[in-house]
């Protein structure tokens, strides 16, 4: 099993263009079929990794006693910094993927309010589950995989995978079971916004503004062609990634908690005004976007969150300021009804 035969460029391409046939073809029940099926294969996948690297690397007692031994730092007691960094992080990730927008599609997507109810009840404790699997496999490979740097520690998964899929046929076949499931999660996510896109191309830009008039039908077109050209400028992103998976991991958060003022306040208090919304948006995602670019960090917490507080100031300020419409002021309260 290798996993440098095919070189990034030509798997960006190859997974784009498989994308957008399914998108293209299926919409959000083709993403609903795929989020089932790399479910499935990647939690019996990372379990059997897991159980792989305590077979053939040792396991976390193993790890434990190797960073002891050559490591300590990796098991000290984080100094203030490191304790603000990881606790704004947490933050930062924990709101953030609140408002992810798959997640948000998949609550207008469901059948009833009792479907919906029951995918959360499950959804709830799988994270833990499944990151919890992750993080162990990857406190083994610091023993298995010593002394990486830090663009090369990207790849150990796929460098633990190769070994343990080298031993035997069930790991071999459990590996390939596995990177298909990370593949179609990656493929699935990354589907679920070119479609929420699209949407807002197609009904709130060229529907309600460029042309009214337009039937369905076009609107559907318009957001598709939409969505193609956004996949062509990412592309050329994607070609050379700009930083480490991490980093690019972070920023993504860092932007998209932006837009929790809006959610979270909006179901909760209807004098929320419009106007304010952008306005804190835009000024929390432009200084969350410098910092972030200029590599500035105050106190050690992430950016992002600056930006969501003065994003925030923003919004509750101008809102009291600003009036509302007794129209706007009824709809707010049909939704937070509801």
């Amino acid at each position: 099993m290798c996993f440098e035969r095919v070189s990034h460029q030509l798997g960006v391409i190859f997974f784009v263009i498989i994308m957008l046939i399914y998108g293209w073809l299926g919409g959000m029940r083709s993403v609903a079929y795929t989020d089932t099926i790399q479910g499935f294969a990647l939690l019996i996948g990372v379990f059997l990794l897991l159980i792989g690297s305590i077979i053939y690397f040792g396991g976390v007692p193993t790890s434990t006693d190797y960073m002891r031994a050559y490591s300590p730092e990796k098991i000290g007691i984080p100094d203030a910094a490191g304790v603000r960094n990881w606790l704004s992080l947490l933050l930062l990730i924990g709101i953030g993927a609140a408002v992810y927008p798959h997640a948000i599609q998949r609550i207008f997507a469901a059948k009833s309010e009792k479907t919906l109810k029951r995918s959360f009840s499950r959804m709830a404790w799988m994270p833990f589950v499944t990151a919890g699997v992750v993080f162990l496999i990857g406190i083994i490979g610091i023993n298995a995989f010593p002394g990486l740097s830090t663009g090369d520690s990207e790849q150990l998964v796929g460098m633990m995978a190769s070994t343990i899929a080298s031993q035997n046929a069930l790991f071999y076949w459990a590996m390939i079971l596995l990177f298909g499931g990370v593949i179609a999660a990656i493929v699935s996510t990354a589907d679920s916004i070119l479609l929420t896109f699209s949407s807002i191309i197609s009904n709130d830009l060229y529907g309600n503004y460029i042309n009214p008039k337009a039937s369905q039908r076009k609107k559907l077109l318009v957001g598709k062609l939409a969505g193609v050209v956004a996949v062509g400028i990412l592309i050329l992103i994607a070609w050379f990634p700009p930083a480490t998976l991490y980093q690019i991991f972070v920023l993504k958060f860092e932007l998209l908690i932006q837009i929790s003022p809006g959610f979270i306040l909006g179901l909760y208090w209807n004098r929320l005004h419009p106007k304010a919304v952008f306005a804190g948006m835009f000024a929390g995602t432009a200084v969350a976007s410098v910092m972030t670019v200029l590599g500035l960090s105050w106190l050690n917490i992430a950016s992002g969150l600056w930006g969501l507080l003065l994003n925030l100031s923003i919004c509750v300020l101008g809102s009291l300021m600003m009036t509302v419409s007794e129209k706007e002021e009824n709809e707010s309260e049909q939704v937070i009804s509801v």
